[in-house]
Formats: structure tokens, C-alpha cells, sequence
């Protein structure tokens, strides 16, 4: 049975500026960075003033986070915020622990394992055709396949070796609550049947 989570941001529907389009596809492919999966970080600074994000010793810049954000927000014809750069970087996180869990099982995540797992979110192969979101993309679909094939509990088993730390700019992650918590208000990780192994 596969699980379904959900990514609520902290504004009321009403007030969202971002439009239907952008709405479905950008919180659609969030909630599936999400799905069945407890993430943890270790450390509270990425490795230098640059950094938005050190996983292992890799580097994501502030500047390819923010590239990111915009291109996503270009797609939807809308402006950038620091709440798509938190999205961004909660993939990443979630794309290492992916990447790794699918390492143990002894695969590799091919580009067409990613353009099958994007396939399977409406406006998730349109999104991938802007070559400005790869980086998120990629790490949404490598979260789809990895749960798909390995399992959420066999993500979730990858955080106890993973050495993350984030940019305090884009929050702190509370692992009793699964949130990052930035200054205006949380990005809360709602999960259904982290339990299940799927």
C-alpha cells in the first residue's frame, strides 16, 4: 500500500499567492519528498557561509538552492519565496537518505527510474522539462523510487549514518515534531504509514 503524506504550509489556503498551477504541482511533488519518511539531522550550520545544505561532505550552495526555487516559481509564473528554498532543501535531504537506501539494497538510480517516478506525479515530467529544476526533480524522483522500491522504513534507517547540516537561513529541523522550524513559523512533514515499510 503506498503512503500518501502531505507538506502544509503555514499560510491559510486563501491567502496562497501562488496560483492553482503552481499550487499542484510544487505542493504535489513536496508532499512526495515526504512520503513514509522520518528524517533527522545531525548538526545545525552547513560548512561555510555558502552553504545551504552539507550531506556527507557535499556541498549544495545557497545560490543553486536559490537558482532552483526560481526556476520552479518560473515555471508557475510566479516570484521565488524562501518557503520554495526550504522545500528544496528538505528534497535534498531526503534525496540523500533515498539515494543511500538504494545503495544498500546494491542499485543505482538510473534517469529513466527518475522519468518513470516523476511520470507518476501530474505535472511532474512537465516540471522536469525545465532544466532550472533538475535538482529538485531529481530528488523528488529519486524519493519515489526509493520508496517505491526499498521502502520508507529503509529511508528512515539511513538517518542515524547521515552527516547533515543546514543553513540556520532556511531553519532547524525538529525530529520529535518532523518540522523545520524557521522564523516564520514550520514546515511541518506530515507522514501516514511511516510504519509500513513502503
Amino acid at each position: 500500500m503506498k503512503s500518501r503524506a502531505q507538506l502544509p504550509t503555514s499560510r491559510p489556503r486563501s491567502r496562497d499567492r501562488r496560483g492553482p498551477a503552481r499550487s499542484r504541482v510544487v505542493r504535489g511533488l513536496a508532499s512526495v519528498v515526504a512520503a513514509g519518511v522520518v528524517v533527522g539531522l545531525t548538526g545545525c550550520a552547513a560548512g561555510s557561509g555558502s552553504d545551504a545544505l552539507v550531506i556527507n561532505g557535499d556541498n549544495y550552495t545557497i545560490e543553486q538552492v536559490q537558482q532552483t526555487a526560481t526556476a520552479l516559481a518560473s515555471t508557475a509564473g510566479t516570484e521565488p519565496t524562501l518557503r520554495d528554498q526550504q522545500i528544496v532543501v528538505a528534497a535534498l535531504v531526503v534525496q540523500s537518505l533515498a539515494q543511500q537506501a538504494v545503495a544498500d539494497a546494491g542499485n543505482q538510480i538510473s534517469p529513466a527510474d527518475r522519468e518513470a517516478a516523476l511520470a507518476t506525479v501530474p505535472g511532474g515530467s512537465a516540471l522536469a522539462e525545465n532544466p532550472g529544476t533538475q535538482l529538485y526533480t531529481d530528488a523528488v524522483a529519486d524519493v519515489l523510487y526509493a520508496s517505491s522500491t526499498v521502502g520508507s522504513t529503509a529511508l528512515a534507517s539511513q538517518q542515524a549514518g547521515t552527516d547533515i547540516r543546514i543553513n540556520p537561513r532556511y531553519g532547524t529541523w525538529d525530529t520529535q515534531q518532523m518540522t523545520l522550524v524557521t522564523g516564520s513559523g514550520s514546515l511541518s512533514v506530515a507522514v501516514q504509514g511511516a510504519g509500513s515499510g513502503n
